[in-house]
């Protein structure tokens, strides 16, 4: 879908279609309970939703730029929604169930579409180019690669820990009524930090506060390793909201510096896909082999090497960034 949208430049034609898509695919779930049927509807559904993330922020990084305002401070706006949405959706499954769960989202869908329609048409004067020409610019630019070897690394470690979080309190045996409390605690403190995010950004550079987020984890995990309290656990999340909103928030800005013009739609959608997605999957497949062999807690020492080796990397693509011409860290 990033290849399609910097081939076609139609950023806001694209993003209706998904916004549209997606949840008329997933409606295809009520139409049969047969387990290939899932399968197939799961496969579309994933197409066009997995691309949304990337899709979005592509556009709103372009549109900032336009418009004059931090990619961090819209983001925020998601971490927000996404507070607020767990708890309410949470108390209407606990009611209702999931039955309705596709049905919900497609009406979610309406407004979101209309909002998207009202978007403001950005352009780029650059020339077409061929897909062979698209895939060339990402395998020649080192420096990317190098950071999506990093974020991938980082984001291993993220999703194992968010992952196993409930066997590590189920471990230590601790209170299971404040494993929602932990999950509420890191993405309220996600909001205000989205917006530090685009302040620290401009003022120490992206690649630095990227590093710092890496940092962050690293010790909410040799803590988590080192400690067996449900309030330090707790206190911990602290940590974790504050390092996503640092690397969320500035990650997708740098992957657009580092983009060329013609293939922006391009680098996100790549970078969300080595990340969040194989970084996830790794991140589950290699984090369940250490608990099954060694216990959720040795989990945290491996993620916290995981994380201190990326926190010192990412100062490695600070120094090599500069020296792409007309950009700075």
């Amino acid at each position: 879908m990033g290849l399609l949208n910097d081939r076609l430049q139609r950023t806001k034609v694209l993003l209706l279609l998904l916004v549209l898509v997606t949840p008329a695919s997933g409606l295809l779930f009520y139409t049969s309970n047969a387990f290939g049927v899932i399968i197939a509807v799961s496969l579309l559904f994933a197409w066009f939703q997995s691309s949304l993330p990337s899709m979005s922020d592509a556009a709103a990084v372009q549109i900032g730029r336009t418009q004059g305002f931090a990619f961090g401070n819209v983001r925020l706006w998601g971490a927000l929604s996404y507070a607020i949405g767990a708890f309410a959706v949470g108390f209407y499954y606990e009611k209702h169930g999931y039955d309705h769960v596709f049905l919900m989202y497609a009406l979610l869908a309406l407004p979101t579409a209309a909002i998207v329609f009202l978007l403001p048409v950005t352009h780029t004067n650059s020339a077409r180019i061929s897909v062979f020409q698209q895939l060339g610019d990402v395998v020649r630019n080192r420096t990317f690669l190098f950071f999506c070897l990093i974020s991938f690394m980082t984001m291993l470690a993220v999703t194992a820990s968010a992952t196993f979080l409930p066997l590590y309190f189920d471990e230590h045996d601790f209170d299971k009524r404040f494993l929602g409390t932990a999950i509420a605690l890191a993405a309220l403190i996600e909001v205000p930090m989205f917006w530090w995010a685009a302040k620290l950004g401009n003022k120490f550079g992206k690649s630095l506060l990227l590093a710092a987020a890496a940092s962050l984890y690293a010790l909410k995990y040799l803590i988590l390793f080192l400690t067996s309290n449900v309030y330090m656990t707790l206190a911990t999340q602290l940590l974790d909201g504050i390092a996503f909103a640092f690397f969320a928030g500035v990650a997708v800005e740098l992957v657009d510096r580092l983009a060329g013009a013609r293939t922006k739609a391009t680098y996100q959608t790549l970078y969300a896909a080595v990340t969040w997605g194989l970084g996830g999957i790794a991140g589950n497949l290699i984090g369940g082999q250490i608990v099954e062999l060694r216990g959720v807690t040795f989990l945290y020492i491996v993620l916290f090497l995981l994380c201190a080796s990326s926190a010192l990397f990412y100062t490695r693509v600070k120094q090599e960034h500069s020296k792409l011409p007309g950009m700075g860290a």
